[in-house]
């Protein structure tokens, strides 16, 4: 195996070495380290695609719970209120709304409250 050598020397102000850095390098230790990098690398990529729900979680039950709350304040309650959040979505089902989506509604909704109409975010 060939040896890669590099010499680094910390001197005072007046020139006195006070320290001097080898590093060596091997070739088989470069090629296992860039083994070891795309090794790495292709578990970093699996963990992403596996985190993906994680990046647009669910509405969380707060978010839920206010959009209901604003909703009833309109006179929607219940199974009307319920349907009628599905149709802004326009989801089948309340789980399928992130908290992203959820929060942009929840601002929609206070502005249209407010006067403002400029129709739903989705």
């Amino acid at each position: 195996m060939k040896n890669n050598g590099k010499s680094v020397e910390l001197c005072t102000p007046d020139g006195k070495v006070i320290l001097i850095l080898n590093f060596y390098e091997k070739e088989a230790e470069a090629k296992d380290n860039r083994e070891n990098f795309e090794k790495g690398r292709k578990e970093n990529l699996k963990t992403q695609a596996g985190n993906r729900n994680q990046e647009n979680p669910q509405m969380t039950a707060a978010q839920k719970r206010y959009l209901f709350r604003i909703l009833a304040d309109k006179g929607l309650e219940g199974d009307k209120a319920h349907n009628h959040l599905k149709e802004l979505f326009q989801v089948d089902s309340l789980s399928e709304v992130t908290k992203l989506e959820a929060s942009k509604m929840i601002e929609y909704l206070l502005e249209e409250a407010k006067g403002g109409d400029d129709g739903p975010p989705f």
